[in-house]
């Protein structure tokens, strides 16, 4: 939306769509619109167009990554953050892909999975170990 209001602002300053491509790149770098829609949002402007908004779709409306379900979702994690998308599926009967979309694109979650790692221990902290336990093991039979 930023940039769709910078090619308007060239437009009207009566740049050309190359110079108001120029500028974005200078402006947002990585983030700059590609050439195509530079162009496409210049011959918007140029026919007339002043609303920066997209135009309608059609289409069926998402009826799973609504506002509620979002919100059912974030209570879930909360009351227990090791769900997986599976087990918050079956709950909240949303579809797993739903849940998914919900976890990492509106509430901004990532599962990290927590592997085992072996813990390499000396020779000398081994040792240490063994004679712990076997101390722990033998006092109650020195105590008699």
């Amino acid at each position: 939306m930023e940039q769709r209001a910078a090619i308007k602002f060239c437009f009207k300053l009566k740049k050309t769509p190359s110079e108001t491509l120029e500028l974005l790149q200078t402006a947002y770098g990585n983030e700059c619109l590609s050439r195509s829609k530079v162009f496409e949002w210049y011959a918007r402007f140029k026919a007339g167009r002043e609303s920066l908004a997209d135009d309608p779709r059609e289409g069926r409306p998402s009826t799973s990554t609504t506002d509620a379900n979002i919100e059912r979702v974030r209570v879930a994690v909360a009351s227990n953050p090791r769900a997986t998308v599976e087990m918050l599926s079956d709950e909240l009967h949303i579809s797993e892909g739903s849940v998914h979309t919900i976890l990492t694109g509106k509430l901004g979650k990532s599962k990290i999975c927590a592997k085992f790692v072996p813990h390499f221990l000396t020779p000398e902290q081994k040792m240490c170990s063994l004679m712990s336990i076997v101390s722990i093991n033998c006092l109650p039979e020195w105590s008699r």
